[in-house]
This record gives C-alpha cells, structure tokens and sequence, in this order.
C-alpha cells in the first residue's frame, strides 16, 4: 500500500503534530533524510515517478507542460498541460515511454491479484495507476440525486459496484461559490467549489481525504486478494495552496484550511493501518507513506489577483494549448510574453518556458529577461540531457546559509532531471518563500517542496531509520526489492534495503 499525502512536507508534518505519521516515523522505516529528488515537483509528475521508478526526464513529461514532440496524443509539437489529460492519452504517454508500472510487477511477482488505484484528483490517478491497474478510483462529472440536490460522482476505469452505487456514500455535494470561507483572497485564486478536495459538511457523504481512505477500506473488506493498493490524500494541498501553507492563520470555516486538513489526514493515515491490523494483514503488507512535493509559501507574492474565483490558473499557465487558452500573463512576467516568443510557460514557486523559436539567440533573449524577474536565483538553458546555467547565482537573495547550502548540493540534480525534448527550453529557479502562482505552492528547487517524508511500514520492518537520502524515484525498486519481485526493466531509482 502507498500513501501519497499531497504537499506533506516533513515542515507540515512536525508544525502540526501530525501524531499518526509522527508514530511511523518513531516506530517504522524512517528516512530523515529523504527528499523529492526531481525539479518538477508537482502532483501529475510525481505519481508516476513513485510508480514507474524513472525520472521525468525519461517517463514521457516532465512538469504541468508538455511538448509532444512524437506526436502520441495530437499533432507533433503540439502543446499541452498534462494535469488536464484524460486518462487514454495519459496511458498513451505512459506506453510511449515504455517503463512497466508498479501494477504490472505486481500483477507478475503475485499472479491473479488486483491492483487499485484510489484518487480524488483525476489526473493523480491516471498517473498514480496506469493503464494496467485493475480499477482507478477517482470523481467525475455532476448529476443531481433523487433528492434534488447535485453531487459528484464517482467515476474513473472498473469502478467496484459498491463504490459506484448510485447516489451512494461516494457521491459528494456540489456547492455553490461562498459555501465555505475561500471566496476572498488568497484562497479565492484556487477556491473550494465542491466537497472533492474537503471533508464536507454531509455526513453521509464526506469528501476529500475521508472519502479516500473510506474507498480504501471498503476495497481491503471487499477484495482479500489486492496486491497494491495507491492512495492519495489531497486535503493538505488544497489548503496549502489557498492559504499559503504553514502561514495559514485560520479563518470563519475550519474546514478550508490548515490545522483542519492535516488533522485530517493523519486520522486517514491511522484509519488505513487500523484496518491492516484489524484484518490482520500489517505483517504481509509493505505501506509506503509519502508526498508528492511539499509546500511553499508565497511569502514573496509575484502573481497577479483577481475577483474572479480560481485566477490563480492564469498565475500558474501562458499560453494556448491544445486542452485551454491562459492569456492573462501576471505583470512580473510580461517582460517575458510580450517577445511573443512563449508557446506556454508554467509558474509556481519556479518558472519554466516552452518557446515557440528555440533558436540560440532566441533562448538566450528569454533566459536573458527571465534573469532579471524578481525572485529569481538563477536561470537554465536545456542543453542535450542537462541543462547549462547561463547566469549567475544570486546567494545575496538567499536569506539563510541552510539554503545556501541546499542550493549548491542539488541545484544541477535537479535541473537536470527535466532536460528533456519535451521539457521546457528555459528554467528560472526562485529564491526560498516565493512564489508566482497561488499563496502556496509546489514547483521546483525549494527545500520546503523537496524535504517530504518516506516512510516505510508494516511487512515485519523495525524502527531502524533509512539514513539514506532516498528520493521518490527510490520506492519503487526499494519495495520491488522487500518483495522479492524482480527488476526487468531499466530505472534510474535505486533499491535500498530495509531494516
């Protein structure tokens, strides 16, 4: 079993005394050491490195942009955002790039088992499963109840009877703007509209982490003959995103933010091991908990704000893309659209440019402006399988010696695990506590977005920490290895053992 909790950075975890998760790290396979170990470090990318075992720069897309420079999913150099794929043509990019998921070892080192993927995120869930789980769990679109109001439905690919169930459990109100307090800024720009991400005020019908981890267990008391089971949280990431993480003051409605989520999902995260125990199943099972990316705040604000509900999208994106149009640049980064030269750009707390002439002189113009954008640390140019800095780096605009120092250790590793022909041709890295999008976020080289927890639970493991710095691209052949499974395919991860 894999527990992704969304935006869990190891700061989350011990500001909000995430007691659960703190109690794995005492008593299992802690990694104090652990770090995301990819530049793009967002949800849609990191799914599929934890289940892939391969880096973006080799898993078919590396960020929430994508060039399709073989032309799997439409025309060739067509642009996309990958977070609004369907799931047949995130299984075309998955198939593209050749690496076995998680689910097909598993379906070959434990014959006739199902494999199940659980995720209110859509696009998680593509990336999460894969075209060979055996059943994705995810919401889809709204319909109206025989009791006159609009729910979401459950939807995704071999979706269990008892899930499905019309109007059922897994169906969660859809709200009108204003239910809850995310109508005013900061949390306007990435607002709540229904209970898909929150636990909900319906009883009978929770959302959000709730409605994962119930999902979860009703599939362990349904189906004994599971080999894997994916489970993603994403109540922390909402509410980090809307209210800038550890910064979050609270406000009129707990439910949108901080404290609440993480209480939340630490609740999930011991409702899941109580039920391995219950069905006495903890000893034969390997758990992984972990994150996706962390949380950065935005204490350094650079994106543009709005009434409008959920501007922070065009924050985050540039460009017209062959799944949306987002034209309204924020002012820090006109300088750079108004060469009219950007085929989209994506901006979080780091800023990536897909240009539309990538010839020397005109990459060289755009690393040239975005050099000069504020919060800036140092800008990239794709060279081949790696990327070259073309400008200096600014350690005057680093506050502190501790990000100094993570700066120099891992700012090449982790450019270079995007330098890709579909990745961006230029990379601005940003400066702690800054971001262009939301009021937290994910996004790049931050410590707050990399230092997430891998945790490892359960199949007999001990207490012993793994003082290893195991990246994500790590679990998957570490638990290949704990499950005598064998390796059949080439992974840049590497396999640890557990104590």
């Amino acid at each position: 079993m894999i527990i992704v909790v969304d935006a869990l950075s190891r700061q989350i975890v011990k500001k909000y005394g995430m007691s659960n998760v703190q109690q794995l790290m005492r008593d299992q396979v802690n990694s104090p050491q652990a770090y995301l170990g990819h530049l793009g470090s967002v949800t849609v990318v990191t799914h599929n490195v934890i289940t892939t075992g391969v880096l973006p720069k080799h898993m078919g897309w590396t960020d929430d942009g994508y060039r399709d420079v073989d032309g799997v999913i439409g025309p060739v150099g067509g642009m996309w955002i990958p977070s609004d794929l369907s799931s047949t043509q995130m299984f075309a990019l998955q198939q593209h790039a050749g690496h076995p998921k998680l689910a097909d070892y598993l379906h070959t080192g434990r014959p006739g088992t199902k494999v199940y993927t659980v995720s209110p995120k859509r696009y998680a869930a593509w990336a999460y499963g894969g075209s060979t789980a055996d059943s994705i769990i995810t919401f889809g679109s709204s319909v109206t109840c025989p009791d006159g109001k609009k729910y979401r439905a459950p939807d995704g690919v071999n979706v269990p009877s008892y899930i499905s169930d019309l109007c059922g459990r897994y169906y969660v109100p859809r709200l009108s703007a204003g239910a809850y307090d995310t109508g005013a800024l900061p949390a306007s720009l990435y607002s709540v509209g229904d209970d898909r991400y929150v636990t909900g005020h319906d009883a009978a019908h929770q959302g959000g982490d709730v409605w994962a981890a119930d999902a979860a267990v009703d599939i362990m008391r349904h189906d004994t003959n599971w080999s894997g089971l994916f489970v993603t949280l994403p109540g922390v990431d909402k509410a980090a995103h809307m209210w800038g993480g550890i910064d979050d003051q609270g406000g009129a409605d707990p439910m949108t933010h901080m404290e609440w989520a993480t209480k939340v999902a630490d609740a999930q995260v011991g409702k899941l091991m109580a039920e391995l125990q219950a069905q006495d199943m903890l000893k034969d099972t390997l758990v992984v908990l972990t994150a996706d990316h962390g949380s950065v705040v935005g204490r350094h604000f650079y994106g543009d704000t709005s009434p409008e509900l959920d501007y922070g999208y065009y924050n985050w994106y540039y460009g017209t893309t062959l799944d949306g149009t987002y034209l309204r640049p924020q002012a820090a980064l006109k300088p750079l659209t108004d060469t009219g030269n950007v085929a989209l750009s994506y901006s979080d707390s780091m800023i990536r440019a897909w240009l539309t002439d990538t010839s020397p002189a005109k990459v060289a113009e755009a690393a040239g402006i975005m050099a000069k954008m504020p919060g800036v640390s140092a800008v990239w140019v794709r060279d081949g399988d790696h990327y070259n800095r073309v400008s200096k780096i600014k350690w005057r605009k680093m506050r502190h010696g501790s990000e100094k120092s993570w700066y120099a250790r891992h700012a090449q590793e982790l450019v270079d695990t995007e330098a890709a022909a579909y990745g961006p041709e230029v990379i601005a890295t940003l400066v702690d506590d800054t971001t262009y999008s939301v009021a937290g976020d994910h996004g790049g080289i931050q410590r707050t977005s990399q230092q997430i927890p891998i945790i490892f639970a359960g199949s007999g493991l001990g207490s012993t920490d793994l003082q290893a710095k195991i990246r994500s691209v790590d679990i998957m052949p570490t638990v290949l290895k704990a499950m005598g499974i064998p390796i059949t395919s080439p992974m840049d991860g590497r396999a640890y053992n557990l104590p």
